[in-house]
C-alpha cells in the first residue's frame, strides 16, 4: 500500500496524489510525522508522537533537550521497533561557530534498518515555524 507525497502533489499516474514507491522515503516520511507530532494530537492514541515543535522555545542548556533524545528512543521503540535511533543536538556551525548566537539549535538523528541496510541523517532546524528536515 501506496501512501501519498508530502506535501500533497497531483499526479494523473497515480490517481489524486503522487504516491511514495519506495519503502526508504516511506520510513523517513513516517519517521518525519512521529516527531512533528505532539503527543495528544493524534485522536484515539494519545502517546503517539515526539513532539519536537514543543522544543521550539526551549534555552539550548535546558535539561528538555536530555528528554528529547529519551523520548525519540522510546516512541521509536514503540512505534518503528525496526529502527535503530541515536540523536545528537548541535550548537555549533561547521566553522565552529555558536548556533545560539543566531537563535539556532539543530537536532542531527543518525537511524537504521539493518535488514534493508537502510542508513540516514536528518539534521532538523528546532528554532523554525515548522519542524522540517534541512
Amino acid at each position: 500500500m501506496y501512501q501519498p507525497v508530502f506535501p500533497l502533489q497531483y499526479s494523473e499516474r497515480d490517481g489524486a496524489y503522487k504516491n511514495i514507491e519506495e519503502l526508504n522515503v516511506t520510513i523517513k516520511q513516517n519517521f518525519l510525522f512521529l516527531l512533528n507530532t505532539s503527543p495528544g494530537e493524534w485522536p484515539g492514541n494519545p502517546d503517539l508522537g515526539i513532539g519536537v515543535r514543543s522544543f521550539l522555545f526551549e534555552n539550548y542548556q535546558s535539561t528538555s533537550f536530555d528528554g528529547l533524545h529519551q523520548r525519540i528512543q522510546d516512541q521509536v521503540s514503540k512505534y518503528m521497533p525496526f529502527l535503530d535511533v541515536r540523536s545528537e543536538i548541535i550548537t555549533k556551525d561547521m566553522h565552529g561557530n555558536d548556533l545560539i548566537d543566531y537563535n539556532t539549535v539543530k537536532l542531527k538523528i543518525y537511524y537504521a534498518v539493518a535488514s534493508l541496510t537502510i542508513n540516514e541523517v536528518m539534521q532538523l532546524n528546532l528554532t523554525e515555524n515548522a519542524v522540517s528536515e534541512i
